[in-house]
């Protein structure tokens, strides 16, 4: 089930429930690497071409694997660098499993390089989820195999087929993506932000400062996405592993002024405790970014910051259950986390009750705290593409007229 919400003060209607399935649910196929690497070093120039021209028509993002130095160098407009020797602890930033992509491998230093053609590709070709990357086409730099070290995809092939080249070091705020954040993510940030006044559109003016608290932020691809749009981003989780690998994300886009990593375990903090955090992030937030930040952290209620609290894929009841009575005005709280069911799909994890949320769960604790006007905006259900139902739930406390900043 879903509710539409109603005007809420802050700019209205944010919209309502998606529901149904979530993501891309296309049928996995085995990876052929055998004829991908046949395809990709087809000698014939004018054969070549047309793959080029094919790739540009179809608007398949492109994965180059090759150097730094040599992206730079010379790269296909668009193309998305991650050198193949970080590609295993990069994997988080590639698309979702479903969506169609391009690879440019790097050509192998000579006989003794273990990174083939074959070997680059099959890394796409399943890992611990036993499901391949849609890897459609792959190319390589010298499919000619012309004078050594020689580009011939980029100085002849490219031209014949019309694709553009480029070279240069990116802008880092400039650099394209092929990762996604959570679906549910990237549809409810946007509604905030026009809820909220804010957003991407006034996050260095003076006005409402986005604020996100990211429970169990992982390796923070929800996180940058905030960032990207101007949010203020303070990014939890207890492994050390993942806030390193969300903070080089963040300072792969530019963004890494917006996003504060705090390694604490959740689980062992309680709510009054993690909400704290949340405030006194906000209001560093306004204490740096507004012209009158002195008057407006005094209090925290009153200042500029709006607060959004987000887990994604992340379980914690006590925390759920306080959230409406800690968050001041003007809070969202957005939690995605998997239901009761999951556990009979083939993945069949989560499979214990205290990690799965029961249908309805989640609006109890708000709807007892209606003397605080929270609203349920969203309580649906999204299936992912394993199958495995997740909660889709929304709540936002109103803010009156004399609480505003």
């Amino acid at each position: 089930s879903s509710t539409r919400p109603r005007a809420l003060g802050m700019g209205g209607d944010v919209g309502a429930c998606a529901g149904g399935d979530a993501g891309d649910a296309s049928v996995a196929v085995d990876l052929d690497v055998d004829a991908l690497v046949a395809a990709a070093t087809d000698p014939d120039p004018a054969t070549q071409a047309e793959r080029l021209k094919a790739w540009m028509g179809s608007g398949t993002s492109m994965l180059d694997l090759r150097a730094e130095k040599d992206f730079e160098t010379r790269r296909f407009e668009g193309a998305v660098n991650i050198p193949f020797e970080d590609l295993d602890g990069r994997l988080h930033e590639l698309p979702p499993r479903g969506t169609p992509l391009a690879v440019l491998l790097r050509q192998p230093d000579g006989p003794d390089d273990g990174a083939t053609f074959e070997a680059q590709l099959r890394v796409f070709a399943a890992d611990f989820k036993s499901r391949p990357w849609r890897v459609e086409s792959a190319f390589v730099p010298d499919p000619i195999q012309s004078a050594s070290g020689s580009d011939s995809l980029f100085l002849g092939i490219a031209q014949s087929a019309g694709v553009g080249v480029v070279s240069g070091a990116e802008p880092r705020n400039a650099r394209g993506r092929l990762w996604e954040p959570s679906d549910a993510v990237a549809r409810w940030l946007p509604r905030i932000e026009r809820a909220t006044r804010g957003g991407a559109a006034a996050a260095n003016a003076e006005g409402v400062k986005n604020v996100l608290v990211d429970l169990g932020c992982g390796a923070g691809r929800d996180a940058v996405f905030a960032a990207l749009r101007g949010w203020h981003v303070l990014a939890l989780d207890s492994d050390a592993k993942g806030l390193a690998r969300c903070a080089k994300l963040a300072e792969t886009h530019g963004v890494a002024s917006n996003v504060r990593g705090v390694r604490v375990d959740l689980n062992k903090k309680t709510p009054a405790e993690v909400c704290e955090m949340g405030a006194r992030f906000a209001a560093d937030v306004v204490a740096t970014t507004s012209k009158d930040a002195p008057l407006m952290s005094t209090n925290r209620n009153r200042s500029n910051a709006r607060l959004t609290f987000l887990a994604v894929r992340y379980m914690n009841r006590p925390l759920v259950n306080a959230l409406p009575s800690l968050l001041p005005a003007g809070a969202f709280v957005c939690w995605f986390h998997f239901m009761r069911g999951a556990e009979r799909t083939a993945v069949g994890r989560p499979n214990k009750a205290r990690d799965l949320i029961e249908a309805g769960e989640m609006r109890v604790s708000f709807e007892k705290e209606r003397e605080k006007r929270w609203e349920v905006l969203c309580d649906g259900v999204t299936v992912i593409p394993d199958g495995r139902p997740v909660s889709e739930f929304v709540a936002a406390r109103a803010v009156d007229a004399s609480e505003t900043g």
